[in-house]
């Protein structure tokens, strides 16, 4: 995890961005299935759901996904990979890596050899839990153990344990406790300046002054919005020209049958993060994963210029087609570029998008072979 390779200012809108999709997990498997199963297969690794997984003795790898874990006095032999609301883990060795998501992390009395990664937005490390390198990411991170390196992320940064080399901190406020013994160099990009308990030893304390305020011009803001209005527009031209019916059939949809086309995105929406997980962590599953996931990316990409174009297409059925489009995409790119609102609009291009991928995909899963596909047209005068 590359920490040090990341500028200061672009390091706070990653942090976020990359606690809002951990969030999104940790809430998302809450909707997972009460019932649990476990299982553990030839090489010895373990796969399992329960809310407590006590396995006194684990050979390979361990993957959790689920509400709440409790694991309690436990030997992993290799790795640990868990994600869920709230993970517990105390008096436990872990003979490989950690990597963690959920809303609240508490690890201690636990002893791993190689490195610790975990997202939340709740983490401890607490006073006697050592690690090999620690990389954390939340609103609330704190580092009262040992380890030999650390980079930390999160609105509030509290460091007040024992780091044997450099650490590097992005928060809007670190706090160096009176327990901080570090040896090497704190890089802290901070909002503001550290608070450094007395007692606290730092070899070296190196202070980026970072702010929070938006320091966007309006030049900025008005460059951005006609930069998003361009691209979105040639991208929605583009989808004209190479997939006609597709737009024609969604602007039909949405005219005729809005709320299938709605509650399916909806749906699919939250569905996506749960799904792509439990592929991942079933393991036979990570090339249908990837897939997923690229077939999502794709579809967030194109979003906006899509419900832009069919939205278009739908109010002007009568007019020039790619005229319509380049309308569409002007307006939809210049309303995703607006401050505060931009990304509200971009996620519900995404909704109607998936809605009607999804509601394609149903349909033709359902007609007969010899049945040809009923596409909704679009309104006549």
């Amino acid at each position: 995890m590359a920490f040090n390779q990341t500028a200061a200012a672009p390091a706070h809108k990653m942090r976020r961005c990359l606690l809002m999709a951990f969030a999104l997990i940790a809430l998302a498997l809450t909707a997972l299935p009460t019932a649990s199963f476990a299982g553990t297969d030839t090489a010895g690794n373990v796969l399992a759901t329960d809310n407590d997984a006590n396995s006194s003795d684990v050979e390979g790898d361990l993957y959790w996904a689920g509400q709440a874990l409790n694991l309690d006095d436990a030997s992993i032999g290799r790795d640990i990979i868990a994600a869920g609301e709230s993970l517990s883990i105390r008096d436990c060795t872990v003979g490989g890596a950690v990597r963690l998501a959920a809303r609240t992390i508490d690890i201690a009395k636990t002893t791993v050899d190689g490195s610790m990664t975990v997202a939340g937005q709740h983490v401890v490390l607490n006073s006697d839990s050592t690690a090999n390198c620690f990389y954390a990411i939340g609103e609330t991170v704190a580092l009262r153990g040992s380890t030999k390196s650390a980079a930390l992320a999160g609105d509030t940064v509290t460091i007040d344990g024992t780091v044997d080399g450099d650490v590097e901190v992005w928060a809007d406020k670190l706090i160096l406790g009176k327990n901080a013994r570090i040896a090497g160099t704190v890089n802290a990009h901070v909002s503001q300046d550290p608070e450094r308990a007395e007692g606290a030893q730092v070899g070296a304390l190196k202070i980026d002054r970072t702010e929070n305020e938006d320091t966007s011009t309006a030049n900025d803001i008005i460059g951005g919005i006609v930069a998003a209005a361009l691209s979105t527009c040639f991208v929605a031209i583009l989808l004209e020209l190479v997939f006609p019916r597709a737009t024609a059939s969604a602007a039909g949809m949405l005219h005729q049958r809005p709320t299938p086309l709605w509650v399916s995105g909806l749906l699919g929406t939250v569905a996506v993060v749960p799904a792509v997980l439990l592929l991942i962590v079933s393991i036979a599953g990570l090339s249908l994963a990837g897939t997923l996931l690229c077939a999502v990316i794709g579809i967030a990409l194109v979003s906006s210029a899509f419900a832009g174009c069919a939205i278009a297409r739908m109010v002007g059925h009568n007019q020039n087609r790619y005229a319509m489009a380049a309308v569409g995409g002007v307006i939809a790119g210049a309303l995703t570029g607006l401050p505060l609102v931009g990304d509200f609009i971009s996620g519900v291009a995404f909704v109607f998008t998936l809605g009607y991928v999804i509601q394609i995909i149903w349909r033709n899963a359902h007609l007969k072979p010899q049945q040809p596909a009923n596409t909704p047209g679009l309104p006549t005068a």
